[in-house]
């Protein structure tokens, strides 16, 4: 059933204790929700994108310019690839949520429904794929750090970060505390933004579909 016909149910029945004018308004700010969602979408693509041909590049970089050791090398690929199939699976699920939601009128409650659902699904995915890939840079950092360690011990050769950490206690601490801090606010950063980009266009849904939820 669309609005137009609860509305006119409601008038029919004489339901006094419906506000026909506060679930317009309520309507009419889910429609502009919808569309900020869909318009940040679009933003959040395309940044994801850019970000995506520049850590490409930093790798690309990294491989042909830097001297470390092929064992570090080969680690530090071996995470950026586990790392591209999840972004290309986020991508995925991404690029499926907005275009199905351009196929549906929003003048039903059961598709604002099926749109609430699908977007609170969509950022409890965001929130835990952004503290995956948080935690998979923060467990390559790390890797690479201790093995770059070891590698300096077996052969007597350091690679860049062989030599930051031999430098001292103070070099390790900068190190491994600056990857720390970095995952720590990166999450904290991401889970802002995601809600500023989403969650609050979320919870005005929720008001809406509170407003026509149907007395038992």
């Amino acid at each position: 059933m669309n609005f137009d016909d609860l509305k006119n149910a409601w008038k029919r029945e004489g339901d006094s204790e419906v506000n026909l004018g506060e679930i317009n308004l309520s309507l009419k700010k889910s429609n502009n929700a919808i569309d900020k969602v869909r318009s940040n979408m679009r933003k959040d693509f395309y940044t994801l994108i850019i970000m995506a041909v520049m850590s490409l590049g930093g790798m690309i970089y990294v491989n042909l310019k830097l001297d470390f050791h092929p064992v570090i090398l080969f680690t530090l690929n071996t995470f950026y690839f586990l790392i591209s199939v999840l972004v290309i699976y986020f991508f995925v699920k991404f690029f499926r949520f907005y275009r199905r939601s351009y196929h549906l009128s929003y003048d039903s409650r059961d598709n604002l429904i099926w749109f609430y659902y699908e977007l609170r699904y969509f950022i409890d995915f965001y929130h835990t794929s952004c503290f995956v890939f948080f935690v998979m840079g923060l467990a390559c950092g790390l890797s690479i750090g201790v093995m770059s360690a070891n590698l300096e011990m077996v052969t007597g050769k350091q690679d860049p970060i062989g030599r930051l950490l031999s430098s001292g206690l103070a070099s390790n601490l900068i190190y491994f505390g600056s990857q720390a801090i970095i995952i720590i606010g990166g999450v904290f950063l991401f889970r802002w933004v995601i809600e500023m980009m989403y969650g609050r266009y979320l919870k005005q849904i929720k008001h809406t579909l509170d407003l026509l939820k149907p007395e038992e």
